[in-house]
């Protein structure tokens, strides 16, 4: 047990996590394992994890079952549509069939400060 606040209160809610989406039937991500997926039946479901600030996204019916899962476990709010993530934009498109996550706020402070040296001048 960690306590609020602290560097490893953090990490223990990543561990408690973790292993709860593992016996949920997610597997981490090789190259990042705040990234976790499964794929079942429902279609596909990834989880991104950061402190307590999560993103899930895929397949509806596997959004739904995930969902569904962890508010079993834990007390969480869930907004139905992300418009934005840790600082980024989150653009998706009316039928879900894609996405967009950018960051043009980053963008438009960088031509700020350096002007057209981002415009290849």
């Amino acid at each position: 047990m960690a306590m609020y606040g602290l560097v490893q209160a953090a990490r223990q809610w990543f561990k408690c996590l973790s292993d709860v989406l593992n016996t949920l039937g997610f597997n981490p991500c090789e190259s990042d394992p705040c990234l976790m997926y499964r794929i079942d039946e429902e279609g596909l479901c990834i989880i991104l994890m950061y402190v307590d600030d999560n993103l899930i996204i895929g397949s509806r019916k596997a959004i739904d079952k995930a969902t569904k899962e962890i508010k079993a476990i834990f007390s969480v709010t869930v907004s139905p549509i992300a418009t934005e993530y840790l600082g980024c934009e989150v653009n998706v498109a009316e039928n879900y069939s894609c996405g967009w996550i950018g960051q043009p706020d980053l963008y438009k402070n960088l031509e700020k400060k350096f002007g057209n040296m981002l415009k290849g001048q």
